[in-house]
């Protein structure tokens, strides 16, 4: 395996960069690079190949916040790793600068970027990307060294880089927890936040479902300390035995044999701060037979219905949307008639473990927000006409209806929200065609009469069609609903958040401080849960 040539930072409005770094070599100069970055088309993929230098180059990129991270490799080399790698040092940089990572921040703080870079990597390959491994050896900018900076003439880390030497004998034994960590306040947070993906049929019958979930960890506890995380899972069951957790991904922090002896269990050191703990991914429809799933099995906050094809003329649509206010899962299989599952907000034991208003879920009433339905529409749509929603805002976009529904009022919960609107077609050839072929109908119709209109006979629009100008015009017609019935919308696209439940009905049922070096006697940390459930994909077919 190779290793990574260089990194390039680019403001994403200027082809000259930020910030140049080179590990091993002259690299591919910045401009080949920019080129053709700039030049591959939308989407871009984050891998891009460059034969026309010497010799070919692998051009690895990411943007974050209109900054673009390119990073060239000439030989082979894990795209995985590198990928990885510049991933680790947007989160080094928005540890270091806070967020948003603008480009002023790197300008600003160029020798600290510098250093951290020549820490991160070592001879193009990726070494040290823990932040609070890297806060030891490389101090964070502040206002006194600025302000040494520029009464001295020096850098302004040469007063940081002073303390990080002196701290250098006394660096921390576990890469991912800096040394000597000290808070005023003991305080542990943990946020659970998964996303929904869900595809249904135009029957009602969900073809697919799954739910990816994060556990974040906010730790704010001195010394060495060694937590204890439980999660409990539908049918109370522990892990992924009861639940069906798939493809588990952990922090480095995570001892993997107390896992697999008693799946549920994670037992860790952790960093300092906030960090990603462990994330997975949980399939909605294993518990169903899918042959029989249906939207009454698989319960979500938000359900909807489409209609195609009303109207006289065919050209209308209804989108019906229900704010369901008795979301169910295994655990409350028994009680529907609570507003939620009873795992979120209920004060009773929920299988092996007890509820909280810490570990039970962050509230006894989830709130429903940020409802959005999304209709693509097709680009032959000139206008909507007629258009009457219930309740909310919408309003017509790029090829598309946004309608956002409010939640604030808690009766509109169960109650469904319809949204109606006609569409009316760009002018095609067609109808110019149809037009013709009704005059020329017009003109044989009178044609086989072989009299002369003298004025004296009713205007055309009181005589009788004749029978052969009906059959015409109901052809006519029939042709003007089936192209109209091929312009609707074929999918709706609904997005939402919910706070205090997750889709999966997994939930935190205790976080334990077993011991530790550093922390104290009998300290107890504040603890705090939260759950958020987002859709990440809520596509209904119609």
């Amino acid at each position: 395996m190779s290793c990574i040539d260089a990194l390039y930072i680019f403001d994403h409005f200027s082809t000259t960069p930020l910030l140049q770094y080179e590990w091993r070599r002259q690299s591919t100069p910045s401009e080949i690079l920019i080129s053709a970055y700039n030049s591959s088309p939308s989407p871009r993929s984050s891998l891009l190949y460059i034969p026309t230098t010497a010799p070919p180059t692998l051009l690895f990129n990411i943007t974050h916040n209109n900054l673009i991270f390119l990073t060239p490799v000439t030989s082979e080399v894990e795209p995985l790793l590198v990928l990885e790698f510049l991933h680790k040092v947007v989160d080094v940089l928005e540890d270091y600068f806070s967020s948003p990572l603008l480009p002023s921040k790197i300008e600003n703080n160029y020798d600290v970027v510098a250093q951290l870079l020549g820490e991160m990597c070592d001879d193009g390959y990726p070494f040290m990307t823990e932040p609070n491994a890297l806060r030891d050896l490389v101090m964070p900018p502040s206002l006194i060294g600025k302000i040494f900076g520029s009464v001295t003439g020096l850098p302004s880390t040469h007063l940081s880089n002073s303390a990080a030497s002196s701290n250098a004998t006394a660096l921390s034994a576990i890469p991912w927890r800096r040394s000597n960590v000290k808070h005023t306040n003991s305080e542990l947070y943990v946020d659970i936040i998964e996303v929904v993906t869900a595809t249904f049929a135009p029957s009602g019958r969900p073809l697919v479902a799954r739910s990816s979930g994060t556990v974040a960890i906010n730790s704010k506890l001195s010394g060495v300390p060694d937590l204890l995380l439980t999660l409990s899972t539908p049918g109370g069951g522990y892990g992924r035995k009861a639940s069906g957790l798939d493809f588990p991904v952990f922090h480095p922090c995570v001892r993997l044999a107390r896992w697999k002896e008693r799946p549920g269990e994670l037992s860790f050191v952790p960093p300092d701060g906030k960090f990603i703990l462990a994330s997975y991914e949980v399939d909605l429809l294993s518990s169903h037979n899918f042959s029989t799933a249906t939207k009454s099995n698989l319960q979500l906050p938000v359900t909807v219905e489409i209609k195609k094809s009303l109207g006289e003329l065919g050209n209308e649509f209804e989108v019906r949307v229900t704010l369901n206010n008795a979301v169910s899962t295994p655990h409350t299989a028994t009680t529907p008639t609570s507003p939620f599952p009873r795992g979120i907000g209920s004060s009773g034991p929920v299988g092996r473990g007890s509820s909280s208003p810490a570990f039970g879920g962050s509230s006894n009433n989830p709130v429903l927000e940020d409802v959005l339905i999304t209709i693509p529409l097709s680009n032959g749509i000139k206008t909507l006409v007629t258009t009457k929603a219930s309740r909310g805002e919408w309003h017509h976009e790029k090829g598309k209806i946004l309608w956002k529904i409010p939640t604030s009022n808690g009766g509109a919960l169960g109650m469904p929200a319809t949204f109606r609107t006609g569409i009316i077609l760009k002018s095609p050839v067609e109808d110019d065609e149809d037009d013709e072929d009704s005059s020329d109908d017009d003109d044989e119709v009178e044609s086989v009469t072989g009299e002369y209109d003298d004025g004296s006979k009713p205007p055309a629009a009181a005589r009788v069609p004749s029978k052969k100008k009906e059959e015409a015009l109901e052809a006519r017609l029939l042709r003007r609903k089936m192209k109209v019935a091929t312009m609707m919308p074929r999918t709706v696209l609904a997005g939402f958040s919910v706070k205090g439940w997750l889709a999966s009905g997994v939930k935190v049922d205790g976080l334990q401080v077993v011991h530790g070096k550093g922390v104290g006697e009998g300290v107890k940390p504040y603890k705090g849960v939260k759950y958020l459930t987002k859709a990440g994909g809520m596509e209904f077919r119609c």
